[in-house]
């Protein structure tokens, strides 16, 4: 009798252990994600500037005699990965400026580099909008003589979201 209990107890003890597999599905309510469009650009191009030589939905290249101005519209929340899209540079390494005109932050950096027609320097302004990074830069020969400096600050000063 007392082994008989015991084995009583024994297969009651185990019969405890075996836990019972529970399955259950857990699903989300589907949301629709909508993308939102990108804005307009505005952007007062110079006298020189030809119509653009390369054009695409997001990007733009035009260029004149010694320099060329490229708009392109990228994806925002990597501010990095743009600064080195456009430089070829990791943000760290330059001097990027950053100022608020309502809800758009705008990036300022210039940088130099090194081409297989010689050195060129690039000057670059980033509008975010928190959906996208609308870029211009504009990228001529170091050795040119002309003050294109003085073309780019009116670009530069025009360029805006519609």
């Amino acid at each position: 009798m007392k082994k008989f209990v015991m084995l009583l107890l024994f297969v009651g003890l185990l019969s405890g252990c075996a836990a019972q597999e529970t399955f259950e599905t857990v699903s989300d309510p589907e949301v629709e994600v909508l993308a939102a469009r990108p804005a307009e650009l505005s952007v007062r191009l110079p006298d020189g500037a030809v119509a653009p030589v390369l054009e695409g939905e997001l990007e733009q290249v035009y260029t004149a005699e010694d320099y060329e101005i490229i708009l392109q519209t990228l994806p925002a929340g990597d501010l990095d990965r743009t600064v080195r899209t456009l430089s070829g540079y990791d943000r760290e390494k330059l001097t990027v400026m950053e100022t608020q005109k309502g809800s758009v932050t705008r990036y300022d950096f210039v940088w130099t580099s090194a081409g297989e027609q010689g050195d060129r320097l690039g000057r670059a302004a980033v509008l975010d909008d928190g959906q996208y990074h609308y870029c211009l830069s504009v990228l001529r020969d170091t050795e040119t003589k002309q003050n294109t400096q003085i073309v780019w600050s009116d670009v530069f000063e025009s360029f805006e979201l519609v």
